[in-house]
């Protein structure tokens, strides 16, 4: 039986992370973002909905007009734009170039009070540099770090109120997808998402004993085609030949599933939505692998 008191969760969470960037095949979120029509697309689906998804979340953080609110990883707004436009002070951390520019860009169109944006990696955001604590951090699938405990514990010294973690319950369905056929491209194992149950544990290691919800996962995407998947996942697994394409061709032919509108992962994905007090919690963290 193994003895689960024993493992160093922030060690998994780092051998996973390693194992990722070991592997020259895998596309980082950093570079799967590098493209300006990829991320205005992604803003006109968060947008369909008329932030319905946002609100709901915004409501569940109980971020009120007064908040003073930190958005980690803040992409192109999708939570940023409707807090400012809620009244929320909002400072956002976007280090991609073309994400950060599209958040601006929609806050633009969107006419909501100014968003402080700081254009670095989390890691390399001092406490400092952030100026008084705020009253709700967030960090909504995001936090793709090589040392989670790291990250985690200045979240927790930036904030005063209530800090939260959206991630993966499941494996979400894009790495579904790299699990059924990345042996057949790559020729090794692709090692997947480390999940919530890891990043809870992480937490719980910290002292801090955090409140998790279930939500459901994103709505799988849609492809008008096979082609159009086989085109999506050629950038995300890093395929180079048209063996590689064939094999994803072949693969998609064989798994997805087909609707008016087109085809799609038939598979589910989970999402948790991870939350504490940090104005009552104080951490002791200790790295027992650095």
């Amino acid at each position: 039986m193994i003895d689960i008191s024993k493992i160093d969760w922030n060690q998994a969470w780092k051998e996973v992370e390693l194992e990722k960037k070991e592997k020259n095949e895998f596309a980082s979120c950093t570079e799967r973002w590098k493209d300006r029509e990829r991320c205005r697309k992604f803003n006109q689906k968060v947008q369909e909905d008329n932030w319905k998804r946002a609100w709901e979340r915004i409501q569940v953080m109980k971020c009120t007009p007064s908040s003073r609110v930190l958005d980690i990883g803040a992409g192109t707004g999708t939570l940023s734009v409707p807090l400012a436009a809620r009244g929320c002070r909002v400072t956002a951390i976007e280090p991609s170039p073309i994400m950060g520019d599209a958040l601006l860009e929609y806050r633009a169109q969107q006419n909501t009070p100014e968003i402080t944006l700081i254009r670095k990696p989390w890691e390399d955001v001092s406490v400092e540099e952030l100026g008084e604590p705020y009253d709700t951090v967030i960090a909504s699938y995001s936090l793709m770090v090589n040392d989670i405990g790291e990250a985690v514990a200045k979240m927790q010294q930036c904030c005063r109120g209530t800090a939260h973690i959206f991630w993966f319950l499941t494996q979400p369905l894009w790495a579904q997808v790299n699990l059924g056929v990345w042996k057949q491209i790559h020729g090794t194992d692709f090692c997947g998402e480390p999940t919530a149950d890891c990043l809870w544990q992480v937490l719980y290691e910290m002292g801090i004993y955090a409140n998790l919800a279930v939500e459901p996962g994103c709505d799988p995407a849609l492809y008008p085609t096979i082609e159009d998947a086989v085109k999506e996942f050629h950038g995300r697994m890093n395929c180079t030949t048209p063996e590689q394409d064939k094999i994803l061709r072949e693969y998609f032919t064989r798994t997805l599933a087909r609707c008016d509108k087109g085809y799609f992962v038939n598979a589910r994905a989970l999402g948790a939505h991870i939350w504490w007090n940090a104005g009552q919690t104080a951490p002791s963290f200790n790295n027992r692998n650095p």
